[in-house]
């Protein structure tokens, strides 16, 4: 690549992130759509077989921009929470799931209801189930997030006793009663790994929301995520589900997920830049439940 291409492509990657972070992004809105038409903005990019082979950026996750989109929307649920009102099912990821499963288990339970949930922000999900049950101090909730997200987290929701934040996946006396990963498991290298390592809590629902899965070939790519390069996976609906399957859990429910790109809810995603056998309409919901032994 000569000095001219990596100015350009240096300048492309500059507009991108200021498309994506400026404070006006939701009125341009049409010009992102129009330059995702063009394929000059692409949301993934690239086909790779494996996860060391896709370019990333470094620590996006830790980045000021993300944590402070983080930090505003957990301040928006505590708000809302103090004043009373139910905190609205819909998030970035139209998380409404755990909301709906635990109250269903916690009525049929006499002890605590415990959920561990795998990149939760800040208690995205914490909030509508606490918000919608008639007694939340029932309810035992572990998120596992980015140490600047912790960190940021801890304070702020310092008043919620039974709400903790992990760096990493803790070792916890007790089996969790919901494991939940929403929109996060396409971030992991070793998916299979995670995965193990959620059944050994012994959920008696492993809830995988917003997943990048469908009839399609497994592979990884590059996601703009913010202006910043992240490595992500799409995985084959079977081969994910037989996984799940091998760990003596059945598939009791799969619903198509409808995401919000370029101020759009419920269109398919933006992967015309991709060949047909690649591209994905939807992201899915999977809620399995434990077989008893």
């Amino acid at each position: 690549m000569n000095g001219v291409q990596r100015s350009f492509q240096a300048f492309k990657h500059r507009l991108i992130e200021v498309l994506f972070t400026s404070k006006i992004s939701s009125y341009i809105f049409p010009l992102i759509e129009f330059l995702v038409f063009l394929r000059v903005l692409k949301v993934w990019d690239g086909i790779y077989s494996s996860w060391e082979d896709a370019p990333q950026d470094e620590n996006v996750l830790e980045q000021k921009i993300w944590t402070d989109k983080v930090t505003s929307q957990a301040s928006n649920a505590l708000a809302a929470y103090h004043s009373g009102e139910i905190v609205s099912l819909a998030s970035s990821t139209q998380d409404f799931i755990v909301s709906l499963a635990g109250s269903i288990l916690l009525s049929s339970k006499e002890d605590d209801l415990r959920i561990l949930d795998f990149g939760g922000g800040m208690a995205v999900s914490y909030f509508p189930l606490i918000s919608s049950v008639p007694d939340p101090e029932r309810i035992e909730f572990h998120v596992i997030e980015v140490k600047s997200i912790c960190d940021l987290a801890r304070p702020l929701l310092a008043e919620f006793t039974k709400l903790h934040f992990h760096e990493k996946l803790p070792k916890l006396s007790k089996s969790m009663h919901i494991v939940h990963a929403g929109s996060s498991i396409q971030y992991i290298p070793d998916w299979k790994g995670l995965l193990a390592e959620f059944v050994n809590y012994r959920p008696q629902l492993l809830i995988l929301e917003d997943i990048l899965a469908g009839n399609i070939p497994t592979f990884v790519t590059t996601q703009n995520f913010y202006g910043k390069k992240v490595r992500s996976r799409f995985l084959n609906i079977g081969e994910l589900i037989e996984e799940v399957q091998s760990f003596g859990y059945a598939l009791i429910n799969q619903t198509k997920c409808t995401q919000n790109f370029l101020g759009k809810t419920g269109g398919p995603l933006p992967m015309k830049n991709f060949p047909p056998q690649y591209q994905l309409k939807f992201c899915s919901h999977l809620i399995f439940r434990r077989i008893e032994a």
